[in-house]
């Protein structure tokens, strides 16, 4: 692989903002990192912005292929499609469905080959949820909490889930939240009908995160703030927010924006199949209308989005005026600490894999590199 320098006019951290900066990559490892150019760069990009790669920490399908459908295949394509919006890192995310069928999409993860975008671990949103807030979780295979049941795909993902969301308020559930987060899972509040009580109940055991922030949650009211208003006063735990303006209001999204801490919001996609494909029917376990992007079930109940990493960024920063320091920091260094491998990815830093991401002034994506080797680039 060598060695070779990357420079751009801007260089996001994205905690710290370089003019005319130069990144040395080594072997797909940072090894420097200078303000001012010197001498010629391997690849210099002078109108351009580097940005780490994308990391979306709840996805569960795009370009018509998705994690249920436990294949090898439509993982690898998953992968390929990521990268070309700038996601370098990704959480495939189950649904809530038969154990057997959750064990095979994970054993399609496994299987799927080291191409594209890293599958960093999985997502398990369900089964565990609340039969009051399924969304568009197939009901019937909804189930109470069990240890049992979570270390069979504990064991079957080899260890790799990463993050997994439950309704602290369903029987069962703080014992099994406080079990999940000594194994060092990040555990996150969704699909759940939880009270204030309940919702600080596990908090208390171990909950630190948030899916979807509003969506499929008990709606936030002045007596009763639910887990809404405990997530939203605590400091410590993070939020999902999908920033498609389907979802959610603009004015809500810059709402949890002033309260939150900058470093506990996340942004997020939740998308499926129809992510970069035509609007019309999709057929999957169930079937889901898509018109003028947005996704929802027969019924009318929204069913993921369409939504990719670089839309959601144009949405902050060019529509509701947040700061492209705090807005990157939402979908990179948030979510690798959220998952707990900031370590490793999710910043500019020499040590760090050389996951990067070059944009354009428009946060078009043009280039993606994932260990410091081009895998994305986009045609002119």
């Amino acid at each position: 692989m060598g060695s070779f320098s990357l420079s751009a006019g801007e260089i996001f951290t994205p905690y710290e903002y370089i003019k005319d900066g130069v990144i040395t990559i080594e072997n797909g490892i940072i090894t420097d990192i200078k303000k001012g150019k010197t001498g010629e760069m391997s690849l210099d990009f002078p109108s351009s912005i580097i940005a780490p790669g994308f990391i979306d920490v709840h996805t569960h399908g795009i370009a018509d292929a998705d994690v249920m459908d436990a294949s090898a295949k439509s993982i690898d394509k998953m992968k390929e499609a990521y990268a070309s919006h700038g996601v370098t890192s990704f959480c495939p995310t189950t649904e809530t469905a038969p154990l057997n069928h959750i064990e095979k999409a994970l054993n399609a993860i496994k299987a799927s080959k080291n191409l594209g975008a890293k599958a960093l671990g999985v997502h398990l949103e369900g089964p565990f949820l609340s039969l009051e807030k399924p969304g568009a979780q197939i009901v019937e295979d909804i189930r109470p909490p069990s240890k049992e049941e979570f270390d069979e795909l504990w064991n079957t993902s080899e260890r790799s889930i990463k993050l997994m969301t439950i309704a602290p308020e369903v029987p069962g559930a703080t014992k099994l939240i406080r079990y999940v987060s000594l194994l060092g899972v990040t555990v996150s509040m969704g699909h759940s009908n939880a009270t204030y009580d309940e919702a600080l109940a596990g908090i208390r055991a171990g909950v630190s995160h948030t899916t979807h922030l509003f969506n499929g949650m008990r709606a936030y009211h002045h007596r009763e703030p639910g887990g809404i208003g405990a997530v939203l006063e605590n400091p410590n735990v993070s939020v999902e927010l999908i920033t498609d303006f389907v979802h959610l209001h603009p004015a809500t999204i810059q709402l949890v924006y002033t309260v939150k801490p900058k470093n506990k919001v996340i942004v997020v996609t939740d998308s499926i199949r129809a992510a970069d494909m035509p609007d019309g029917l999709y057929k999957d376990r169930f079937e889901l209308y898509v018109k003028d992007g947005e996704a929802r079930l027969p019924n009318g109940t929204l069913a993921g989005s369409t939504l990719t990493l670089d839309k959601a960024l144009r949405n902050l920063v060019f529509e509701l005026r947040v700061p492209i320091k705090d807005a990157m920091t939402m979908i990179t260094a948030n979510p690798a600490k959220c998952i707990k491998v900031d370590d490793k990815i999710g910043s500019i830093e020499i040590g760090k894999c050389a996951d990067l991401v070059v944009l354009d002034r428009d946060l078009n994506v043009m280039r993606t590199f994932i260990d410091g080797e081009i895998i994305f680039k986009r045609k002119l």
